[in-house]
């Protein structure tokens, strides 16, 4: 069997494409829980929801601007290359902790906004944290969707097997060639 190279190539370029757009939605959803507990702390000093902050939700990434910016790129880089060399295993504790990360660095950056009172920062930080909770129960149960889904696809495969052989069987009176005398195969 000859090896196609283009597939190979495209398949490599397609799996780098990809781990590219989750990378930068991963940062821009961590980006978005700050910017989401920001508005819950700013509801709390103001005493009103701040409408004209609503943009923020969507424009979120503008808040890493700020002096937090370096350690931020650090961190990014390093869950870049990360995400690049070791691509077959980033899984959802890998996606969980780059949000995380980057929604603490954006609370960490916008937390200066507040009037140092203590009801909308701690508001705003039990918000970033609660969101955060949310986001890795969510991610965890998507995982364990799949798991559930690939251990139905291997019973279903392996009552198929089983039903093959029965008719190997009967069609030619001998066990199929991958079970021997002890039933391992």
């Amino acid at each position: 069997m000859k090896i196609d190279f283009g597939d190979v190539f495209v398949s490599g370029i397609g799996l780098l494409v990809k781990q590219l757009v989750l990378f930068i939605l991963a940062a821009w959803l961590g980006c978005s829980l700050a910017a989401a507990a920001y508005l819950a702390g700013k509801t709390v000093e103001d005493r009103a929801f701040p409408w004209d902050s609503t943009g923020l939700l969507l424009g979120s990434p503008v808040l890493l601007l700020t002096v937090w910016l370096l350690p931020n790129i650090v961190f990014l880089a390093a869950f870049g290359i990360r995400t690049v060399i070791y691509s077959d295993s980033a899984g959802y504790r890998t996606w969980i902790t780059l949000i995380a990360g980057e929604a603490l660095f954006s609370m960490a950056m916008v937390t200066h906004e507040f009037r140092r009172e203590w009801a909308p920062l701690t508001t705003a930080w039990l918000t970033c944290l609660l969101l955060i909770g949310m986001m890795g129960t969510a991610l965890w149960f998507l995982r364990q969707w799949h798991m559930n889904r690939w251990a139905i696809e291997l019973e279903e495969l392996k009552a198929e097997n089983a039903m093959r052989r029965v008719q190997l069987k009967e069609k030619f009176g001998t066990d199929s060639a991958g079970i021997d005398e002890t039933g391992i195969s």
